[in-house]
């Protein structure tokens, strides 16, 4: 059975109704012996079946929800940051934050966008998924869906509003690490509420 506690009461703290939650859980997939191949497996067939029943923005705060490492030295950096330089322009306070370890290369796009090559950018080349939950294994036969880095998104997006003082929404996953075999990095874009 593949690791679904997180993912389960994410969605239950988000009030999605027994039979939806039910109808996720059961979706068909590939059985495997390995719990982190059977985590792969089972949420390229989840995540799409999420997406279609609860939407984007449901789907990322279910995600978000279930994100981990929201404590330690990265939100003590977010929050120094945040101290330190919250006079300072936001182009430049996004600078700051690309210097810090592990909180990928933000910056705004000209849509006024947050966009950050969070995981896998150019120093870190050829790097499997970090998530722990997979450990490097991807789906059997097809692509992970990129609602599923909407977890990750969710970690650098939590941090991202401490240093930065901004309520953000999730727009776009654009490419994942996983998908290239770590070619690519893993690209999100934020969206600045008002």
């Amino acid at each position: 059975m593949p690791d679904v506690k997180a993912f389960v009461e994410a969605m239950e703290k988000n009030r999605v109704p027994a039979n939806i939650i039910e109808k996720i859980l059961k979706v068909d997939y590939q059985k495997d012996d390995n719990p982190q191949q059977d985590n792969a497996n089972y949420y390229a067939k989840a995540m799409p079946e999420c997406e279609k029943l609860l939407g984007f923005d449901m789907t990322a705060k279910i995600m978000f929800d279930r994100a981990c490492c929201k404590s330690g030295y990265r939100l003590n950096n977010a929050k120094q940051l945040n101290k330190e330089h919250k006079d300072k322009p936001l182009s430049e306070k996004l600078k700051i934050l690309g210097t810090l370890k592990y909180m990928g290369h933000p910056y705004l796009n000209n849509d006024r966008d947050i966009v950050s090559d969070a995981v896998g950018s150019k120093e870190y080349k050829n790097m499997t998924c970090p998530c722990w939950r997979l450990k490097g294994c991807k789906p059997v036969g097809e692509n992970m869906p990129l609602t599923y880095c909407l977890c990750c998104a969710g970690h650098f997006m939590f941090h991202y509003q401490k240093a930065l003082n901004l309520k953000l929404r999730v727009k776009k996953v654009v490419s994942s690490i996983i998908n290239s075999e770590g070619k690519e990095p893993c690209i999100f874009v934020y969206e600045i509420l008002k």
